[in-house]
């Protein structure tokens, strides 16, 4: 039976159940953190623990009393060894949700937890083979603001606009704000390569998810990755476009209309990443 983690405690999945009362499920009143792990060990987790702190305050949610970067990390080495996944990679996914009752003003700001994983098939990131076809998404705007940079349970424009990729034969589009500039693709974080190579990402002030690759790659990256908002003619004009998340690394985009586009980068993030943070937990499981 697969276990989750409650609260807390370790349960059988299920035994877990949720009220109607619910206001991750009534009001959207929740985030939630996926994690890449690899040999029972959770990838890049001071980003995750650091992008989680910053979630509550932005929600105005009170941690649980356990919130501490060495307590969940125990929670998710735990429930991978319970669930056999500690010898293979693994996705983790950890729901925040406020507890208590009330309409739109919760009578008390608490938050409660539940920590799923579920079995990767890949353990090092791969380069698809195929590049991404994508187009814009033009029919809603995400907005500006910190709201934007969270990952609530609120992803209805990632879910309508993966819908129309998939109607109209697209692996993924791309996201617009209200001032009309790209700001990430349904499934992550957008990268474009300049003809001088420079690497440039929308800064999260343009509405972006605050994604943990995307930090790691502006610290490993630092002196050729731009934070700047990027425009349609910068997408154009770019000689390589790709995406990023943790859990695919870095995916490169082939075509958007007419455009073809290069994958030199991508191959060259895949290789850094793969050496960085894969190869040394390989070497540790050896010894």
């Amino acid at each position: 039976m697969e276990k989750i983690h409650h609260n807390g405690q370790l349960i059988n999945s299920d035994n877990f159940s949720i009220s109607l009362e619910n206001r991750g499920l009534r009001y959207g009143d929740s985030f939630f953190e996926t994690i890449k792990c690899h040999l029972g060990k959770p990838l890049y987790w001071e980003d995750h623990y650091f992008r989680i702190a910053s979630s509550f305050l932005i929600t105005k949610m009170t941690p649980p009393t356990d919130f501490s970067i060495e307590k969940f990390k125990a929670f998710i080495e735990e429930l991978l060894q319970k669930n056999s996944l500690d010898v293979k990679s693994a996705r983790v996914k950890i729901t925040f949700f406020r507890t208590s009752s009330g309409y739109y003003l919760p009578d008390e700001n608490h938050a409660s937890y539940v920590i799923e994983s579920e079995p990767l098939d890949l353990s090092l990131y791969q380069l698809n083979p195929k590049g991404l076809n994508i187009t814009f998404y033009k029919e809603n705007f995400i907005s500006k603001g910190p709201l934007s940079n969270i990952k609530s349970t609120n992803r209805l424009i990632n879910v309508i606009s993966s819908i129309h990729a998939h109607e109209n034969g697209y692996d993924d589009v791309l996201l617009i704000n209200n001032n009309n500039n790209i700001v990430e693709a349904s499934k992550g974080n957008i990268f474009i390569v300049d003809h001088s190579n420079n690497i440039i990402t929308p800064p999260i002030e343009d509405g972006c998810i605050n994604g943990v690759l995307r930090s790691v790659l502006l610290r490993e990256k630092k002196d050729q990755v731009l934070e700047k908002s990027i425009a349609f003619s910068d997408i154009m004009n770019a000689k390589e476009i790709f995406i990023t998340n943790v859990i695919i690394g870095v995916c490169w985009v082939s075509k958007l209309g007419n455009k073809i586009y290069a994958k030199d980068m991508s191959v060259e993030l895949l290789s850094l990443l793969n050496k960085k943070f894969f190869s040394s937990s390989e070497n540790q499981r050896e010894l």
